[in-house]
């Protein structure tokens, strides 16, 4: 009679490098439309903003123009990122896709990112030396978002929602956000429900950092509910 060997598989996740928040499919798994809408962006603003990040509405100093929310200080002065909270800041709208913008010579530009700072030119066809910011503000969207920490059963669904990790302008690659969703930041006052596993064959092991996720915009958290 032949022996068996027997190994033990231990799983892992290929990546924990984040790449901020993908719009997947819409809640009750229905098809997303891809929409996004445009929002205004003051020209050379005091923090810069990137594809991924979630956004809100300035709601002091520059009030009406949109900004990123990720960074621990956010352009109207509230707190963005771990410290965020939905009882004291901006509320959100949706994440970041992209910019259109006259940069300062004149060029029509898309980007990925706006660095802080940046100066624009005027716009002959509207006027304005704003910033576009095109954003996903559908809020049924479910966007997919690396895990920093292990994930538990009892995390999915939850009444406390989780903020993405605080960044600064160097955590991007190519202008696009590298920021994952802060597990130790569960609050009621948090950013994002944590939905699901997404089912990542390569990056689904929620006991290890790096499990890619399903999340989306808590209700008491989005400016559109």
């Amino acid at each position: 009679m032949g022996q068996y060997l027997t190994r033990k598989i231990t799983m892992a996740n290929a990546s924990t490098t984040g790449f901020g928040f993908r719009a997947v499919m819409t809640v009750g798994n229905t098809p997303a439309t891809s929409g996004q809408s445009e929002y205004q962006v003051q020209t050379a603003p005091g923090v810069g903003l990137y594809k991924g990040d979630p956004a809100s509405i300035q709601d002091a100093g520059s009030q009406g123009f949109a900004q990123d929310a990720s960074f621990t200080l956010t352009d109207d002065g509230g707190a963005g990122g771990t410290s965020w909270a939905n009882n004291a800041d901006a509320l959100l709208i949706g994440v970041l896709n992209g910019f259109f913008y006259i940069d300062s010579t004149g060029k029509p530009t898309f980007a990925n990112s706006v660095p802080a700072g940046t100066t624009t030119s005027v716009d002959y066809n509207t006027g304005s030396n704003n910033i576009t910011a095109f954003v996903i503000d559908n809020p049924n969207q479910e966007y997919v978002v690396k895990a920093d920490a292990a994930v538990t059963q009892a995390m999915l669904g939850a009444v406390n929602q989780m903020n993405n990790l605080s960044w600064t302008a160097s955590d991007n690659k190519d202008g696009q956000s590298i920021t994952q969703l802060d597990v130790s930041t569960a609050a009621t006052t948090g950013m994002f429900t944590l939905v699901r596993s997404a089912n990542d064959p390569e990056n689904k092991d929620l006991t290890v950092p790096g499990a890619n996720v399903v999340v989306t915009i808590g209700k008491s958290s989005a400016l559109y509910n």
